[in-house]
């Protein structure tokens, strides 16, 4: 049986440890995620539909990881295939949705603003309030670009050990013909 050399991601790390570690993370993150967006669902007003749909998405991101994790620690390459084929199509339909949750944002702003702006009057008021809505903005955008790129470089990082499986499963097919010697 020939050896296949282990890859590595971020430089030392062999790309087996990186998928269970991303893995883990995503375990952990879609799970809180989805736990705190299910609490803020109950106290939010206007259009919940954006909510909604980013607390089911991070939820099924949290049931694909855990199949992510027990296919990286098995070691099946049937599994971390499916994970990474299940990452693509979160990160796409994460995108989406998020694209579609900073434009409820941008829209609903307004009326943030003149809500906050009813409740507190005042001319400082004003500015609090606008300046407040604005850092909710980037807040929010940060996030979701701050997740897509640690998804995209976690589909790099599951595609990288999945190839390195395959070619593992292939060398140990190989017979090796020591007559020829």
């Amino acid at each position: 049986m020939s050896r296949v050399p282990s890859r590595k991601c971020c430089c030392c790390i062999p790309s087996r440890a990186g998928v269970i570690i991303f893995a883990l993370f995503g375990t952990l993150i879609g799970g809180a995620i989805t736990a705190l967006g299910s609490l803020r669902l109950v106290h939010t007003e206007g259009s919940k539909v954006s909510l909604i749909i980013e607390v089911v998405v991070y939820g099924i991101l949290a049931l694909v990881s855990l199949l992510g994790l027990i296919g990286a620690i098995a070691r099946k390459l049937g599994l971390v295939k499916f994970y990474f084929g299940m990452l693509i199509v979160h990160l796409l339909f994460s995108m989406g949705t998020g694209g579609y949750a900073i434009y409820r944002i941008f829209r609903d702003s307004p009326a943030y603003i003149d809500r906050c702006i009813g409740h507190h009057g005042g001319t400082y008021a004003s500015k609090v309030c606008h300046d407040g809505a604005t850092v909710t903005k980037a807040v929010v955008i940060g996030l979701f670009v701050l997740l897509w790129l640690i998804e995209i470089w976690g589909c790099v990082i599951v595609n990288s050990y999945s190839r390195q499986l395959s070619e593992e499963t292939a060398a140990e097919r190989v017979v090796k013909d020591t007559e020829a010697w």
